[in-house]
């Protein structure tokens, strides 16, 4: 077989992409984990906008604070019933999918805030160094109860849905003076300076995340992406500190909670055709102008001739290598299909190769509820018309391979789930 000239150009395209060797953790068996060859296909309804990719999306305006210093005295905000959606939408910054759940619709009856912590008098100081069932009794005693998670929530996005109390962006001015900022329903100091307790529990995720109580809210020298309203730390409920506060409600409490993601099958095949990835490109702005007919590459013919590429390279003096080079490693799958991409609990991820003219690619994107979508990452191979194979094993969660030729310098490397849940494709 003739030698594997390397691509002219390779492109990472600005969505979502991190340059530099990925990052990966121990390729260890999850638990979860079923057969590593996928089963049946499933289809990712890829119909609906794709949205852009949080780092290329036009900073949200600056946010205002929704009120001046609170009422002196206690002073209660009547919350009605309606609609929350709580949680964040894959891909957002600060995001922790084994937390925040995918934009969840909720219906809340309603119920009554106190306006701040408690004591809920801004002639005082928050209480803070208790634990949450200190709390709770302290609640009790004044005549209400604590707040669920998702009330909480609620309280602090506003009738609006607002990421942050009061406003589409995190303004620092709360974090000095979180008196002087409220929710769209009036709610003061939410996710300002302190975390608060909830009557809330985060359930377990097994070997990930173990039983807690929900905590809401941040410090104030806390990233400006952790005061979002969505949110969720899980914190031992016997535990106290002077970061955390808390503030009561009053009426019947909401029993609607948010459930834990579990682990699912790292792998499985998508079923998408080409013109539905087509219509999916096109609503990319960095992919648009993919020029060509997207076609995919043949399974599992093109898999082949990509690991062989690789067995057929040449020794550094130019001479046919004396010993055919290794396959892929053990319990490694090579594919040209569509994969759906389980890297952890709450996150799936459609990773898809394919071709247009003497082009190749690989896109990632980020599977929203709603047969919607948002591109994380993508990388094109110009004048490369490939074929361009991507590499799985059930077993590592994290991370796959992609090769024009298996594991030859320049035209492979990996497509790796970071700890802060971006998506990065890198070059060896």
């Amino acid at each position: 077989m003739p030698t594997r000239t390397p691509a002219v150009a390779l492109i990472l395209l600005a969505a979502g992409i991190a340059g530099g060797a990925g990052c990966s953790r121990a390729e260890q068996r999850e638990p979860g984990e079923r057969r590593a060859d996928g089963g049946a296909p499933q289809a990712p309804a890829p119909q609906g906008k794709v949205l852009e990719a949080a780092e290329n999306e036009s900073p949200a305006a600056s946010a205002t604070p929704r009120a001046g210093a609170a009422a002196a005295g206690p002073a209660r905000i009547e919350i009605p019933a309606g609609k929350l959606v709580a949680g964040s939408t894959p891909g957002d910054k600060g995001r922790d999918p084994t937390l925040e759940p995918a934009l969840l619709d909720v219906e809340l009856g309603g119920f009554t805030v106190d306006r701040t912590l408690y004591p809920n008098d801004p002639a005082q100081a928050p209480l803070t160094g208790v634990t949450r069932a200190r709390a709770s009794e302290l609640c009790q005693q004044a005549g209400g109860r604590l707040c669920t998670e998702l009330e909480w929530e609620r309280a602090c996005k506003g009738p609006e849905g607002t990421p942050y109390a009061g406003g589409a962006a995190w303004d620092p001015a709360c974090a000095k003076a979180p008196a002087s900022c409220a929710s769209g329903f009036g709610v003061v100091g939410m996710g300002a300076a302190l975390r608060e307790w909830t009557a809330s529990d985060i359930a377990p995720i097994e070997n990930l995340q173990p039983k807690a109580a929900a905590v809401r809210g941040a410090t104030a020298s806390a990233s400006a992406v952790d005061h979002r309203c969505a949110r969720r730390a899980a914190v031992d409920p016997a535990v106290s500190g002077d970061d955390i506060g808390f503030r009561c409600c009053h009426g019947a409490p909401n029993a609607a909670s948010i459930p834990s993601p579990q682990w699912q099958q790292t792998f499985r095949r998508a079923e998408i055709g080409p013109q539905q990835v087509a219509e999916l490109l096109a609503s990319v702005p960095q992919l648009r102008d993919l020029g060509g007919q997207i076609s995919f590459f043949k399974e599992p013919d093109d898999a082949n001739a990509v690991l062989s590429r690789g067995r057929t390279r040449l020794s550094p003096s130019g001479a046919p290598a004396s010993q055919p080079e290794a396959g892929p490693p053990p319990n490694t799958t090579l594919t040209t299909s569509p994969l759906l991409w389980n890297p952890v609990p709450g996150e799936e991820v459609l990773v898809v190769t394919g071709k247009a003219d003497d082009d190749a690619f690989i896109v990632a994107f980020l599977k929203l509820p709603g047969d919607r979508y948002r591109i994380a990452s993508s990388l094109l191979l110009k004048d490369d018309p490939g074929p361009l194979a991507l590499g799985f094993n059930g077993y590592v969660r994290r991370r796959l391979a992609w090769a024009t030729c298996w594991d030859c310098r320049g035209e492979s490397g990996n497509i790796t789930y970071r700890d802060d849940s971006r998506v990065v494709i890198t070059q060896k």
